[in-house]
């Protein structure tokens, strides 16, 4: 068994705990703990986010639980109390006034607006009340005097507070004796609020007559108020509240190592309100993007009803009704619409207020603009950067060897500039030869009043070294500021320079080169795997007669991969194509 910081760890699932200087910087958990914590020390990242939680952890320590779901809720409770540092969480926002009932002897009500303080572990909540929360509680703390104060209900106090004296609290802070009848107030309301008015008023009336029978007159109309209220005005909103919380269309995607996520509640297929998130995961880990943001979500928001998702996450339905039923305690209904319905308008609804959102996150001129003027300032540019075009080459020894531009306007993605680039020279890993074709290729032809104000490449002082003296060959030197940024520690060359600039990692200058090389990195990538699984598909299938492009093409969309087809039974091969070439594949690869 492996030992780590002089602890065994077992092989049972559970949650582990990463520390520095005794404070828990991130809490994971696992199927298996040996396997997942050892994954961490026996080998060399690639990753930075990796290696950066890696060498400040100096301790660590795990908890075993009987199984994967223990581990989730376990987990999911020890993020919410230690806030750690690389774990993923969603920034408090304003939301609708919920009415909140903690769990104590004697509980209190109160209003929560802000997703900082919705933490369900605290008691029930009820809502939300766009209109008249306010009141409503006011209304409630008349009529059953309870309590919306922070004192210690463990204490016993030498004198109630004002409210005691206006009748709007029964001091269960001096008297504890009224705690049954406390209790029953409390039920009564938390009755109330999920809309079971009937019974109440049922006892009310008895209550009333009862009170008149014997003579308390001034006890009789208090409660003949009480139930008039209860009729009148708090039932038509606890109504209005229940009946609306239908559904949540729940969006989110994935860019730029950033989540956005976009929230709908739904009343009556109208939007009661909108969350919208950006999420940062520079530094932050997870094992499955989908549970952790619903868990940091519905920790902080009520859990509705129905839940609308995205179609590509049905797939993900039976570990999202688990995550709901062990952690939450809830058995909602899911929805993943495809063709046109009421839901798939709600849902295409969400859609477009994810993407617009955003755009809007990323059209922020203000932080654009500055990004930009940083740029031009702190590198001293000749021409300000309006237009970036970016460099990347993709290749696995060689083969299949492309090249990829993106290009930044105003530093934002302009896809349509994008250009993708066969390399053609040779058939070996030399990249600098594979650079100057792509170089060559772009800018021995363009007139020099389509140059881009930057030629960014990815790579350091060799790569941009090479590309120099490339322009300044085909006679375009000094046409364009010629920029390079280094993956590992994300320095930044400029030509004719041998001193790195280095910007802080939160700066938006910087962020607007590494957007634009992700994206020629992406772009290129995709490319890549394109031409390689031809190249794949066509050097296996080739000599299989009756194979052919049609053929390969739907085996290969069918299937994923060659190693998919290869590894597919025979009556799978059949549904594509006829038996005796599925018996020849079978025979042949």
């Amino acid at each position: 068994m492996m030992t780590i910081f002089n602890k065994e760890i077992p092989d049972n699932p559970g949650v582990y705990l990463m520390k520095n200087n005794s404070k828990v910087i991130y809490v994971g958990k696992a199927k298996n703990l040996s396997k997942r914590v050892s994954s961490y020390f026996n080998r060399d990242h690639q990753d930075e986010k990796t290696k950066e939680l890696v060498k400040h952890i100096d301790d660590l320590d795990f908890i075993i639980c009987n199984t994967e779901i223990d581990a989730l809720i376990l987990e999911n409770n020890l993020i919410k109390k230690y806030s750690p540092k690389y774990n993923i969480s969603l920034k408090d926002e304003k939301t609708y006034p919920y009415l909140l009932i903690t769990n104590e002897n004697f509980p209190k009500i109160s209003i929560v607006r802000t997703t900082k303080k919705l933490n369900l572990n605290l008691g029930d909540y009820f809502g939300p009340y766009p209109y008249g929360a306010w009141n409503l509680k006011k209304t409630l703390s008349k009529f059953y005097q309870i309590r919306d104060c922070n004192r210690d209900m463990e204490r016993i106090y030498p004198r109630p507070c004002l409210k005691f004296y206006m009748k709007l609290c029964s001091g269960p802070c001096v008297n504890k004796s009224i705690v049954s009848q406390y209790q029953e107030n409390i039920k009564d309301i938390k009755e109330i609020l999920k809309g079971n008015t009937k019974a109440i008023l049922e006892k009310l009336q008895t209550q009333m007559t009862h009170a008149a029978e014997n003579m308390e007159f001034e006890k009789a109309i208090f409660l003949r108020e009480q139930r008039k209220e209860i009729e009148t005005n708090i039932q038509t909103q606890i109504s209005d509240a229940n009946n609306s919380i239908d559904e949540d269309i729940f969006t989110f995607n994935l860019e730029d190592n950033k989540i956005f996520l976009c929230v709908l509640n739904i009343r009556d297929g109208k939007i009661l309100g909108k969350n919208f998130h950006v999420i940062n995961l520079e530094h932050k880990f997870y094992d499955d993007i989908l549970e952790e943001i619903l868990m940091i979500y519905y920790s902080k928001f009520p859990i509705p009803k129905n839940i609308i998702f995205q179609e590509n996450l049905e797939n993900f339905q039976d570990k999202i009704n688990t995550l709901f039923q062990n952690v939450f305690n809830k058995k909602l209904f899911f929805f993943f619409p495809k063709i046109k319905s009421r839901r798939k308008e709600l849902l295409d609804m969400g859609l477009l207020n994810l993407k617009k959102d955003t755009d809007n996150f990323y059209n922020k001129k203000s932080i654009v603009e500055k990004g930009l003027n940083d740029l031009y300032i702190k590198l001293k540019l000749k021409r300000f950067p309006f237009k970036i075009e970016c460099f990347d080459i993709s290749n696995i020894q060689g083969k299949d060897a492309v090249a990829s531009m993106s290009v930044s306007v105003e530093g934002r993605k302009a896809k349509k500039f994008y250009r993708k680039f066969k390399i053609t020279t040779k058939d070996t890993p030399d990249d600098f030869q594979m650079m100057r074709e792509v170089i060559e290729r772009r800018y021995s032809k363009l007139p020099i009043d389509e140059f881009p104000d930057i030629i960014l490449i990815d790579g350091g002082l060799g790569q941009i070294n090479a590309v120099g003296e490339i322009l300044k060959g085909i006679g375009r030197d000094g046409v364009s500021e010629l920029l390079s940024i280094a993956k590992k520690e994300e320095e930044i060359y400029k030509y004719t320079e041998n001193t790195p600039y280095i910007f802080s990692k939160s700066d938006e200058a910087l962020k607007i080169l590494q957007r634009v090389r992700d994206e020629a990195h992406r772009f290129g990538v995709t490319y890549h795997r394109l031409l390689r699984n031809k190249r794949v598909i066509s050097s296996e299938l080739d000599n299989i007669p009756g194979i052919g492009p049609k053929r390969k093409e739907l085996l290969l969309k069918t299937f994923g991969s060659v190693k998919q087809i290869k590894n597919a039974t025979l009556g799978e091969l059949e549904e594509i194509i006829p038996k005796h070439l599925a018996l020849k594949i079978k025979e042949m690869i």
